[in-house]
């Protein structure tokens, strides 16, 4: 009878020691980046001249791996900086940015006008939705 239950807790014990390997996961390429960031300013209405940093690591507390983040003028409240999240190539959120985020000493280079008409809010890819109940 002992044996049984030793034999049972040790083939228990060799299926729990399987070891998971996450995906690799990398910054957004520039040409996604860029997509990224005008479907966010759509998303966040901004018009006239939007701006944009550069793609840089997030902190680990946010809610994507990269962060970058843009600022232009929203024609209800004005002036307005975004953080915006990826998480590989693929956009993940928007957000008013955080100190954490850093936005406000991050350099700016123009995006374009906004506007956006050629930018679509990529769809998620199954890489990009943070896992449920951990």
């Amino acid at each position: 009878m002992r044996w049984l239950i030793v034999s049972t807790c040790l083939v228990l014990g060799a299926c729990s020691s399987t070891v998971y390997d996450p995906p690799p996961v990398y910054a957004p390429e520039l040409s996604k980046a860029i997509e990224g960031a005008k479907a966010a300013a759509n998303e966040v209405k901004l018009v006239g001249p939007v701006e944009v940093s550069a793609a840089r690591q997030a902190h680990p507390l946010g809610p994507g791996p990269y962060i970058l983040c843009i600022r232009g003028t929203n024609s209800l409240t004005g002036m307005r900086t975004f953080a915006v999240f990826f998480k590989n190539d693929d956009y993940v959120t928007t957000r008013t940015p955080v100190i954490m985020d850093n936005c406000e000493v991050q350099p700016f280079t123009p995006l374009g006008i906004g506007p956006f008409p050629d930018a679509v809010k990529p769809q998620l890819s199954s890489s990009a939705v943070p896992p449920q109940g951990r």
